[in-house]
């Protein structure tokens, strides 16, 4: 028992270690500044229609946002750009590899990338809701500005750059749409993230990113040119409630469930196996 939580302990202080470095890294700051000029440009346009029609702005535009096929594209290109070098390492990373042992380390390198993935798409709902301001109004509905949007053509007048899924405003109260689309897109955002990690670290090589974005453009291609049933092997389309809402009838949450599970074990379990074969810090240079 006593190892078990020292084994949990290391994996922790690994996790910590890399989510304090993430922040101090440029390439952080950058893309964050990136993700909120974005969403500013994106909201724009929404409060200003807020303006005309002198009605206040409800804090579920984030649903809109990720089950939008282009903006969730560039919200998660921007993640697979993020975290293309994971597995981190630095010039002091081998201090803490040695401290945590080589699984303890890459178990806090993948309980990393879970919780920063959160935190990333965290941060996506905080700029949202705070680029609403002062336009914002606290509600647990939709609200007229996202209603008449979705439900006339006032988007095409404005022009608002997104697509409103009506199925889901239709059929599912905000803040539980609101929740299941943040689950849907932490889990898919985790996917892109241990892909990246799988292809850096079990072939030591830099095609992580390829990866990543190979599941991404799989859902555009899926979406215009392949057959439809291929959105079933995309993340980013599993992240869509949209699609879960009897769009397509061979996607639903057991699938998604399943395809995604699956996929997150198998991907572990490899990574677990390559790293216990390597033989003391072989593979682990910079």
């Amino acid at each position: 028992m006593d190892n078990i939580v020292k084994n949990i302990r290391r994996v922790g202080k690994v996790c910590g270690y890399q989510m304090a470095l993430q922040f101090h890294e440029a390439r952080t700051r950058a893309v964050f500044l990136i993700l909120f000029l974005y969403l500013w440009g994106i909201l724009s346009p929404v409060k200003e229609f807020a303006a005309v029609i002198d009605q206040q702005l409800s804090p579920w535009f984030f649903v809109v946002l990720m089950n939008d096929t282009v903006c969730s594209m560039i919200v998660f290109c921007l993640w697979c750009f993020l975290i293309c070098d994971a597995p981190f390492r630095n010039d002091s990373y081998l201090y803490y590899a040695g401290r945590a042992g080589k699984m303890g380390w890459i178990w806090g390198e993948i309980l990393f990338l879970f919780v920063f993935s959160g935190v990333f798409l965290l941060a996506v709902y905080i700029f949202t809701v705070i680029l609403s301001i002062p336009r914002l109004d606290v509600t647990l509905e939709w609200g007229k500005v996202l209603g008449t949007l979705a439900y006339t053509d006032a988007s095409f007048q404005f022009p608002v750059p997104v697509s409103f899924p009506v199925t889901v405003m239709s059929g599912i109260a905000p803040p539980k749409a609101a929740l299941i689309s943040f689950l849907l897109a932490w889990l898919a955002v985790f996917l892109l993230g241990m892909s990246v990690l799988f292809f850096n670290w079990c072939f030591r090589s830099s095609l992580g990113a390829a990866a990543g974005l190979f599941w991404i453009f799989l859902d555009i291609t899926a979406e215009n040119i392949l057959d439809h049933r291929w959105l079933r092997f995309s993340p980013v389309s599993l992240s869509r409630l949209s699609n879960l809402m009897g769009r397509y009838q061979y996607l639903t949450p057991v699938w998604v469930l399943a395809f995604s599970g699956g996929i997150l074990l198998l991907l572990t379990a490899v990574i677990c196996v390559v790293t216990r074969r390597r033989k003391g810090m072989e593979g682990w240079e910079l």
